[in-house]
């Protein structure tokens, strides 16, 4: 895979193409944990870990993402790299996204998810490869997303988990429900539920995304939750970018962790 120039900033929007090629390192990377990645899937997990009550590091999170291998499933260092500078474009962007002052989401500031939209690409598709997707299996729209952003909720649920005598426990609970009905089974919806239009449950989920940003905040429960990321493999002496507080060259980049 050709890299991509290096930004002149990584608070620069990922463009088009760059999603296109985030995509296929994460399907690349896929095939080399048992975790399954995908962009939808990674994009959810960002958007949980910043709208989250505490500031969690990337020696927390990048094990639940990748699993026990971490950053050595990566083959090289310039692989790493360009993982780096897509990942923390992608977090500023979101970042930006929830620190933006909104009064609905068609405000051209308000969080825009990467989600895929299945029947938009089967209709594009020729119809023996339409019907050879269809047969896999496609997950419902917004699925994947939700379900990489409960992965958060589930690694490390004590942070999100309010006293139970919390007068706001209900508002987090209302907050949070859009994602598990994103999540569930169209078989195992309430009738309720299934009346209302997939979509409006992706507004809603967005929706929450911005006020549990909020809530937390006001609540003093997360300090701040923009990347110190870096554009480039860090150097052989510099420090892990994972948070670990090893030498590169002692932590991920170490010879046996990069393949």
């Amino acid at each position: 895979m050709a890299r991509p120039k290096t930004p002149k900033s990584l608070h620069a929007p990922l463009t088009e193409s760059e999603i296109t090629a985030f995509a296929a390192l994460l399907d690349d990377l896929s095939e080399r944990t048992e975790q399954g990645l995908s962009l939808e899937h990674v994009d959810g997990f960002i958007t949980a870990l910043i709208c989250a009550p505490r500031l969690v590091l990337p020696n927390e999170y990048f094990p639940v993402l990748f699993g026990e291998n971490e950053l050595g499933i990566f083959n090289d260092e310039n692989e790493l790299e360009q993982f780096m500078a897509f990942f923390h474009r992608r977090w500023n962007q979101i970042a930006q996204a929830l620190t933006a002052p909104i009064e609905s989401l068609t405000d051209p500031d308000a969080l825009e998810p990467l989600i895929m939209d299945w029947d938009g690409l089967l209709k594009e598709l020729p119809p023996d490869e339409r019907a050879e997707l269809e047969a896999s299996g496609l997950p419902e729209f917004a699925s994947v997303w939700a379900a990489g952003f409960l992965q958060v909720l589930d690694a490390w649920e004590a942070d999100w988990t309010l006293p139970p005598d919390s007068k706001d426990e209900a508002f987090v609970d209302e907050m949070l429900d859009p994602f598990y009905v994103l999540v569930t089974p169209h078989a195992e919806l309430t009738p309720e539920e299934r009346n209302t239009r997939r979509e409006d449950y992706v507004a809603m989920a967005i929706w929450s995304v911005h006020e549990l940003h909020d809530f937390w905040r006001d609540r003093g429960c997360a300090t701040t939750h923009a990347t110190v990321g870096v554009a480039e493999a860090p150097a052989r002496n510099a420090p892990c970018p994972c948070g670990s507080g090893k030498k590169f060259k002692q932590c991920c980049g170490a010879a046996e962790k990069l393949h």
